[in-house]
């Protein structure tokens, strides 16, 4: 519990000391050289496992704890990672629409894949850009699709290691369902919300 809280709190700090910045395909601007962008991915290739923790909102002071799972984070590249054991279950709570909240119920768990960029050497920090997650389901016996959209890059979803201690957070900004094209469609996630999801490596 105290490593938990620790380490939410490093996270809380390096958000608050750092320069807004998104990722994009053409923005490779990390402050690091190349070399330093491979030294400090070194400092946590592989894989990690830990929990995954889900809040209700990024938005608040002190976020409530909605769920939480265990899962791994596997570091491939110096520019990916992968969470496995998304579990998409307890996004149901936030979605009004009741197909959509019947599909995520439904739902298995999830590999969500991420891009990164590293942009800290002490301690090591980065930005994670999560993919598009479309992912096919059921409601009352009924094919569905649901897509889920993430933010990206601080102050919204980054990460951080410090001595032993590594912290991903992930944020949630929408939930579509069979409307895997996002732009234009109807995001079903209650509204103004954005779900974080915070993972911490045991």
């Amino acid at each position: 519990m105290k490593k938990t809280s620790i380490l939410t709190l490093l996270l809380c700090m390096i958000a608050a000391l750092t320069m807004t910045s998104c990722l994009s395909d053409d923005d490779d601007d990390s402050g690091l050289s190349r070399e330093e962008q491979h030294s400090a991915y070194l400092s946590v290739a592989g894989e990690h496992n830990g929990l995954l923790v889900y809040y209700d909102s990024i938005f608040t002071t002190k976020p409530a704890k909605v769920d939480s799972v265990a899962a791994m984070v596997n570091f491939e590249t110096d520019s990916t990672v992968t969470v496995y054991n998304f579990r998409v279950n307890s996004i149901a709570h936030f979605v009004q629409d009741a197909t959509a909240k019947t599909c995520l119920e439904n739902a298995p768990a999830q590999i969500l894949k991420c891009y990164t960029l590293f942009y800290g050497l002490s301690p090591v920090t980065f930005h994670i850009q999560p993919q598009k997650l479309t992912f096919s389901t059921t409601a009352d016996g009924k094919p569905h699709t649901i897509t889920l959209a993430f933010y990206a890059g601080y102050p919204n979803s980054y990460g951080v290691k410090s001595g032993k201690s590594l912290g991903l957070q992930i944020v949630l900004g929408g939930v579509f369902l069979d409307y895997e094209n996002i732009t234009g469609g109807t995001n079903l996630l209650a509204n103004g919300l954005a779900l974080p999801f915070i993972f911490n490596a045991k």
